[in-house]
């Protein structure tokens, strides 16, 4: 008898989708601007947890080519008065603070 593989946990199925979010950018986003802006939003959680050696390890490389797909915005992608209200900085929630470098045609419609 097989037993079944064990579930990844919460965070690191979260960060399989972080992944998955860079492979997007990478290729040409292709959803909307609200989805880019739950997607980072998916990335903040990441921040929220506690990670072990590995999964930082993980974050950090996807981290690194979301960097590389994406362009300093100029201003938190959720404006100005949620970044105040949420206490958000470009240092520390760098990530809201960036856009796709190839958004898809429904990215740019919103």
């Amino acid at each position: 008898m097989t037993l079944p593989s064990p579930s990844p946990s919460p965070v690191d199925a979260r960060l399989t989708q972080w992944g998955r979010t860079v492979e997007d950018i990478e290729r040409g986003y292709p959803l909307t601007f609200d989805d880019y802006l739950n997607d980072l939003d998916l990335r903040r959680t990441l921040d929220e947890v506690e990670l072990t050696a590995e999964q930082v390890g993980r974050l950090s490389a996807f981290d690194d080519r979301f960097r590389q797909a994406s362009y300093p915005a100029g201003r938190c992608v959720w404006g100005d008065e949620n970044a105040q209200a949420e206490g958000w900085t470009a240092e520390s929630q760098w990530y809201y603070w960036r856009l796709p470098t190839t958004p898809g045609p429904a990215f740019l419609e919103d």
